[in-house]
């Protein structure tokens, strides 16, 4: 479970979450309300080379052409990877159904679906209103995918959070699945009183298969950042003299020699302190790697390692509030231990 700091972000996480995709669903009706709009001549407008695949490069010159320079080319390979179901790195037609057609107005969907589509050539553009509200739901997605990317950065930064212990914070029921019902229930928990089609948005956007729930399968691949939190390497620490190693006049020594001090936020799963860039394998750089362990195993493992970074630092907390008592020595501290013997 997680403390009250990490329920609390998790709680901005969701609700951003359920405002974005509300938003998202607000621009998909206003371009099907465009009567002239047809998905598949918008389709053909954003696939310049014909390819019956949408890249990156075609959404980011399809944006320009639309006055819409802030946008990234590593955002966009996001938003083609969270809606790519094959993992071509392409968007198909069906995939960019998935993203301009809306989710709760079944009936402007479906006429959206069987209006009249005309050919689009490579130098064609779609009337002006068209190609600004197809723009605004791409430029939405990004948005959205630059909000979340924040917070997810904001928890994953917190001693006590990983993903399963997210997962059981909203399953307060121990189910197995999240629903509206276990996320309404954990946002009035933490002061925020969502409405139902709010809770729908939420479990609408993580939800993958279709079945309005959520498994700990799709929780994990969502709350993942698309990219590790960037960690400063720790330095060597100096060797010590040999005065140092094998005695010296000094009764305590300045650092333990078998546990050296780590500079890293423990819990990260990317990179190691001590172990430089380059001797980094790829595949453990990759956010969807393969894990080694089993899911559950490897955040329960995750969690260990954190808890004892905590207590690390609680001890060392403690070291420094007591060199600052103005009446401690180290070897009055010594004499308290060093008990004689009687015989």
């Amino acid at each position: 479970m997680l403390g009250y700091e990490s329920e609390r972000r998790l709680k901005n996480f969701l609700v951003a979450v359920g405002d974005g995709e509300r938003d998202l669903e607000l621009a998909r009706q206003r371009l099907c309300n465009i009567p002239d709009f047809a998905p598949h001549a918008a389709f053909q407008r954003i696939d310049r080379d014909y390819s019956l695949q949408i890249s990156s490069r075609e959404f980011a010159n399809f944006l320009r052409d639309n006055g819409i320079y802030h946008v990234l080319d590593s955002e966009l390979h996001n938003l083609i990877v969270f809606f790519d179901s094959n993992g071509n790195q392409r968007i198909s037609f069906q995939e960019f159904l998935q993203i301009v057609l809306p989710c709760e107005d079944n009936f402007l969907r479906n006429r959206t679906l069987d209006r009249p589509s005309r050919h689009v050539s490579r130098y064609d553009y779609l009337p002006r209103d068209i190609e600004l509200a197809l723009a605004s739901v791409i430029e939405k997605e990004i948005d959205l995918q630059r909000r979340l990317e924040t917070l997810k950065r904001e928890l994953e930064v917190q001693y006590d959070y990983s993903p399963y212990a997210a997962f059981r914070s909203v399953d307060r029921y121990n189910s197995g699945r999240i629903d509206q019902v276990n996320v309404g229930s954990f946002l009035r928990q933490n002061g925020h009183y969502a409405s139902e089609l709010e809770l729908l948005a939420i479990v609408r956007r993580i939800d993958t298969d279709g079945d309005a729930c959520i498994l700990y399968s799709e929780w994990a691949e969502f709350v993942r950042p698309a990219y590790p939190a960037p960690r400063p390497l720790a330095s060597t620490p100096p060797r010590p003299s040999s005065a140092v190693r094998y005695g010296s006049s000094s009764p305590l020594k300045s650092s333990s020699p078998i546990r050296p001090s780590s500079a890293g936020r423990s819990g990260a799963r990317y990179s190691s302190p001590v172990r430089p860039a380059a001797s980094i394998s790829p595949s453990r750089l990759s956010p969807s790697r393969k894990p080694i362990l089993r899911i559950y195993d490897e955040d329960e493992l995750v969690h260990g390692l954190k808890d004892l970074c905590n207590q690390e630092q609680e001890l060392e907390t403690a070291k420094i509030a007591l060199a600052q008592k103005h009446d401690f020595n180290i070897r009055d501290a010594f004499d308290i231990f060093d008990v004689p013997r009687y015989g």
